[in-house]
């Protein structure tokens, strides 16, 4: 999509599948936008009256020395290598910053049962495999990233039309339905498909002891995974349907919740039940349930294992510290979960933005976009994350926060906002007029 069509200004798409790095190799190459001392930070909002004595204090724990990570820098990024998607040509992109958000493409591997295939997803509503990226793990090998292995699932999608609604338990949509945007909280607004009733009900079901039984008689038809000695290192905090049983062995149920896709589809998503057996097996647990005796499956689960960066070699705004103007966001880190996805791409393409627009410019760097343990649940996440790296799929919880009293969902704005418009990420005078009401209350 070009600019006009995506509606964004600057923003332009391209369906690609990135192949590799463009680098230029060194020793001791600087960073566009390096995590200056302290000090530095202060002086620069200082001078922009931004209140420096503040900014001292929140910047002191989490921004390194310059020099420090300098003399571990190998190369400067110069863009990447993409394959068209449409026309398969080799294209070469040229660009100050990159963030790589390679989710499960890295050297992904997708299994269903016994079987395994290249690849780093299906594609919606279709068998095909999109391919996996082997010389960016490559790449990063050479450059000595710390890579490991992890696994994650996803459930068979269900049949719609196939599915007992009336023998399932309803879970209708919250009313009024809360926004996320604080703007339209402070009108009263519900969001807009919620006001115009436009809302679609969960229903409930679960697994019973047949079920159970099933999950474990097929147990030695599940995949071997590369990592854990053949068992994957996959997320602790969302287990797969077999993992619930062997480990609750003493419970004869387990919830699982019918999800519709969207408003114009008949596929529904069984949230809590994903589980790669054979499609014939996974059938045959789906028919064992409330609900789900006639069901039949569009398409089958499946795990993906894929590499992951060890994050201990990130800076506080995900830059790296071998490769400078390369960030990395997402389950590459070692994460899982959208929202801790999501909370890295945020202050990953931040940095990497300003900084590039800043050397496109011929300006000085800008002062990093870093949040602090006290300030928000990303800055929770990546300190986390940049000083004690991870073993296992990371996942955000109240309780890693020490100010977890003070982080709450209804002083986000108020904690957020502000910062997000010295930094040059918040401009819309609508909301920056809601935080001015909200401030003086």
């Amino acid at each position: 999509l070009n600019r006009e069509e995506n509606g964004m200004e600057n923003l332009e798409i391209l369906e690609a599948s990135a192949e590799d790095l463009l680098l230029d190799e060194g020793v001791g190459i600087e960073t566009l936008a390096p995590l200056a001392d302290p000090s530095d930070v202060s002086e620069a909002f200082a001078e922009e009256g931004n209140g420096a004595e503040r900014v001292r204090l929140e910047k002191a724990k989490a921004l390194s020395s310059a020099k420090a990570n300098q003399s571990n820098r190998q190369a400067r990024i110069r863009g990447v290598v993409a394959i068209d998607t449409n026309t398969k040509e080799r294209i070469e992109i040229e660009s100050k910053a990159v963030v790589l958000t390679t989710g499960t493409f890295l050297r992904g591997v997708l299994m269903i049962g016994h079987d395994r295939y290249s690849g780093g997803r299906h594609l919606r509503d279709s068998e095909e495999v999109e391919p996996p990226s082997v010389g960016l793990a490559l790449t990063l090998e050479r450059f000595g990233f710390p890579l490991g292995r992890l696994k994650t699932g996803t459930p068979a999608r269900l049949d719609g039309r196939t599915i007992d609604w009336d023998s399932c338990n309803i879970q209708p949509s919250e009313r009024p339905a809360l926004p996320f945007s604080h703007v339209r909280q402070s009108r009263g607004e519900e969001p807009p498909l919620a006001a115009v009733g436009r809302l679609i009900d969960c229903y409930q079901t679960s697994t019973n002891e047949a079920t159970h039984k099933m999950v474990m008689d097929y147990a030695h038809l599940l995949p071997q995974y590369d990592g854990m000695d053949g068992k994957g290192n996959g997320p602790r905090y969302c287990p797969s349907i077999y993992k619930k049983v062997e480990r609750f062995a003493e419970r004869s149920s387990h919830n699982s919740f019918l999800e519709p896709e969207g408003l114009n589809t008949d596929i529904v998503y069984p949230n809590g039940m994903s589980g790669p057996y054979p499609e014939e097996i996974q059938l045959k647990i789906f028919r064992s349930m409330k609900g789900l005796g006639n069901v039949e499956i569009v398409r089958p689960g499946y795990d993906v294992e894929y590499d992951f960066v060890n994050p201990q070699v990130l800076t506080h705004t995900l830059e790296t510290k071998k490769i400078a103007g390369l960030y990395l966001a997402g389950q590459i880190c070692g994460t899982t979960g959208y929202e801790e996805a999501g909370a890295q791409g945020i202050i990953a393409g931040a940095n990497a933005g300003r900084a590039a627009g800043a050397a496109s410019r011929d300006e000085s760097p800008p002062v990093p976009f870093v949040l602090g343990r006290d300030e928000a649940y990303i800055g929770v996440l990546i300190d986390d994350l940049v000083t004690k790296g991870t073993s296992e799929p990371y996942r955000m919880f109240t309780s890693r926060a020490e100010y977890r009293i003070s982080l709450r969902a209804d002083n986000a704005d108020l904690r957020l906002t502000r910062k997000g418009a010295e930094h040059g990420l918040v401009t819309d005078p609508e909301r920056l007029a809601a935080l001015d009401m909200r401030e003086t209350m």
